[in-house]
C-alpha cells in the first residue's frame, strides 16, 4: 500500500495535481537521490532509494550538525529539520519500519561467519574494536554479541546491556543494534543504547538514528523514531510506544557560536542556540521573540542558559517531544505592567 500511495503522488505531480506541500515531498526526496520525478518507477528502484534516502538525510545532518561559517537563521534551520521530517513520511510510507524489524527474522546467524561474543564482567568500560573498525565501550555488567565478518550488505550486532557504539560510516552497509525490544539503524554515527532495564533508551551524540520496535509477529508496531544530536527515545515494551525528548546532559555541537548578547532579540538568541546544541527552539506567542536581552552565556551548559535567559525575560521553558517551548507575556507586557506599577499611588 505504501508503493501504491508514493505511485499515486508521482502521478499526480507530474499532472500538476499535488499541493504545495506534496511538490515540496517529490523534489525534496528525489534531490537527496539524484534523480527525477517519475511515475514508472520499479519495486528494485524502490528499494535502492531507501539507501540513496538514508544517506542523503545522514549527510545532511552531519553537514547542519558540524557548520562552522556562519549562524544559521532560526526559521531557516528549522525549515531545514522540517524538510527533513517530510522525507521520513515517505520512508514510513514505504514500510521502512517494517524492513527494519525483519532483520532479525532468521535470527542471529549470518552465512560464512561464526558469532563473538564479549562480556564485560569488570567495573570500567571494556574497549571494542570491530571488523569495519567501529568501536564499542561496553558498560559493566553488559554483553556484545557481533560476527567475525560482517554480510557484504548489513552490520549486525546485539547488545544486553548498555554500550556507547562510535560507527565508522558506510553508507552502503547500514549498521544494526538489536537490543532489549528495540532496533537500532545508522550509517556512521555515534550513538548510546541501554537495555539494562526493561524500557530500551537510545541517545544520539553525533549523526542520524533510526529507532523501531522489534514487536513480535502480528503485534501492532509503534512508529519508527528517527533522532538527531543531543535527542533521545525510550521505549516501553509494556505500552509498545517511545517516548521522545532531550538527553539529560545536551553536548555542544558547535563552539564557534557566540554566545554573548547585548540588547540581541530573544529571536536571534534562539537561533544560535538551535545552531550550537542542534534542538529546535520555539515561541509560544511571537511577542516575547522582539525581547531584547543583554547577556554572556558562554561555557554554560544549555539548560543553565535557558534559565539564565527567563529569569532576565520574566519567561520559562518547557520540553516538549525534544523541542524547547518558551513562554512569557512578551516585553510590551512587561513595560505596560511595570508602567502601571510606578504610576499608580501608594496606599497609606
Amino acid at each position: 500500500m505504501g508503493r501504491d500511495k508514493f505511485a499515486a503522488l508521482l502521478i499526480k505531480y507530474q499532472e500538476g495535481k499535488c499541493t504545495q506541500q506534496e511538490k515540496e515531498l517529490v523534489e525534496y526526496w528525489f534531490a537527496l537521490t539524484g534523480t527525477e520525478p517519475t511515475p514508472d518507477i520499479t519495486n528494485a528502484e524502490l528499494d535502492g532509494m531507501h539507501e540513496r534516502i538514508w544517506a542523503g538525510m545522514q549527510d545532511k545532518v552531519d553537514a547542519e550538525a558540524f557548520e562552522t561559517t556562519r549562524v544559521v537563521p532560526l526559521r531557516r534551520l528549522i525549515l531545514r529539520w522540517s524538510s527533513i521530517a517530510a522525507a521520513l513520511v515517505l520512508l514510513t510510507w514505504f514500510g521502512f519500519g517494517d524492513r527494519l524489524k525483519n532483520i532479525f527474522n532468521d535470527g542471529n546467524n549470518v552465512a560464512g561467519s561464526s558469532w563473538v561474543e564479549k562480556r564485560n564482567n569488570g567495573s570500567m568500560p571494556l574497549a571494542i574494536t570491530l571488523e569495519d573498525s567501529s568501536t564499542v565501550e561496553l558498560s559493566p555488567n553488559s554483553v556484545l554479541s557481533f560476527p567475525e565478518h560482517f554480510e557484504s550488505g548489513r552490520r549486525v550486532v546485539v547488545l544486553k546491556g548498555k554500550g556507547f557504539f562510535k560507527i565508522r560510516k558506510n553508507p552502503n552497509k547500514p549498521f544494526y543494534v538489536h537490543s532489549g525490544q528495540t532496533i537500532t539503524r545508522v550509517l556512521g554515527t555515534s550513538f548510546y543504547v541501554d537495555s539494562k532495564t526493561p524500557k530500551t533508551k537510545v541517545e544520539v551524540v553525533t549523526g542520524l538514528v533510526s529507532v523501531v520496535a522489534a514487536t513480535q509477529k502480528n503485534a501492532k508496531p509503534a512508529e519508527p523514531v528517527m533522532l538527531t544530536p543531543n535527542h533521545q527515545a525510550t521505549f516501553d515494551p509494556a505500552s509498545g510506544t517511545f517516548a521522545s525528548g532531550l538527553v539529560d546532559s545536551p553536548r555542544l555541537l558547535d563552539e564557534t557560536i557566540s554566545f554573548q548578547f547585548r540588547n540581541e532579540p530573544l529571536s536571534t538568541v534562539a537561533a544560535h542556540i538551535t545552531s550550537a546544541w542542534g534542538i529546535e527552539v520555539r515561541a509560544k506567542n511571537r511577542q516575547i521573540l522582539y525581547c531584547p536581552l543583554t547577556a554572556d552565556l558562554s561555557g554554560q551548559p544549555l539548560f543553565i542558559q535557558l534559565d539564565i535567559i527567563c529569569a532576565a525575560l520574566n519567561a520559562r521553558y518547557r520540553i516538549e517531544n525534544g523541542v524547547i517551548v518558551i513562554s512569557g507575556e512578551g516585553c510590551q507586557a512587561m513595560q505596560a505592567k511595570s508602567v502601571n506599577h510606578k504610576s499608580s499611588p501608594m496606599k497609606t
